[in-house]
C-alpha cells in the first residue's frame, strides 16, 4: 500500500467543523429562546439575586438541555420549592423541545462535511465514520470549557451543567455518535451506485 493510498485522519477538519457545529448550535439556540429568558419570572428573579446571571449564560443552559445535560442547581431554594438538578428544555410544555434537534442536525452536518472534504482519501464507511468523528476533538473542549463560562455563582455554589454528564454526553457521546454516523451516511449515499 503506498502512502497515497493510506488513510489520514482530517483532525483539523473536524476540530474545525466541530468548534463550528458547536458555535452555530448556541447560536441557534440564543435565536429560539432569548425573548423567552428574557421574559420569564424566574430568570429575572435569578438575576436580582446575583449580578452573574447574564441571558446568555442561561441561554448556555438550555443550550447544554439540548445535549440531554441537566443544569446542577445544589440547593437553591426559590420560595418554598428546592431545586436541584433541573432540565429546563423537557420541564417545558412549548415549543423547546424542538431545541433537542439543534444538537443532531448540526453534528450529522459536520460529520458530512468532514467526510465530504477528505472524500479523496476515504476507503471505506470505517474511513468516513471516523472522519466524521473527529469533529468531537474541539466539540470536546467546548463543552468543558463552556461549564466554566456558562456558571453563575450563588452564594458559595454554583450553578452549572452537570459536570460528568456534560463532558461524556456533549463532550463525547453526542459529538462522535452524531459526527460518525453523518460521515458514514455520506460515504454510503456517494457510493451507492458502485
Amino acid at each position: 500500500m503506498s502512502d497515497t493510498d493510506r488513510f489520514r485522519v482530517p483532525l483539523l477538519r473536524g476540530a474545525i467543523a466541530g468548534a463550528v457545529a458547536w458555535v452555530l448550535g448556541y447560536l441557534v439556540t440564543y435565536l429560539v429562546v432569548i425573548d423567552r429568558v428574557q421574559g420569564d419570572w424566574q430568570a429575572e428573579l435569578l438575576q436580582f439575586v446575583t449580578d452573574d446571571a447574564s441571558d446568555w449564560k442561561i441561554v448556555g443552559w438550555l443550550f447544554y438541555n439540548a445535549h440531554n445535560v441537566e443544569i446542577r442547581m445544589p440547593n437553591v431554594t426559590f420560595g418554598i420549592f428546592t431545586v436541584e438538578n433541573q432540565n429546563f428544555v423537557a420541564a417545558d410544555d412549548g415549543s423547546l423541545w424542538l431545541l433537542y434537534l439543534v444538537p443532531p442536525v448540526l453534528l450529522l452536518l459536520a460529520g458530512a462535511l468532514v467526510a465530504a472534504t477528505s472524500e479523496a482519501s476515504l476507503r471505506n464507511s470505517s474511513d468516513a465514520a471516523i472522519a466524521g468523528a473527529t469533529v468531537a476533538v474541539s466539540y470536546l473542549v467546548l463543552a468543558v470549557g463552556s461549564l466554566f463560562l456558562f456558571g453563575v455563582t450563588v452564594g458559595e455554589d454554583t450553578i452549572r451543567p452537570d459536570t460528568i454528564p456534560a463532558v461524556l454526553l456533549a463532550g463525547v457521546v453526542y459529538p462522535v455518535v452524531l459526527g460518525a454516523t453523518g460521515g458514514m451516511a455520506l460515504w454510503i449515499a456517494s457510493n451507492r451506485d458502485e
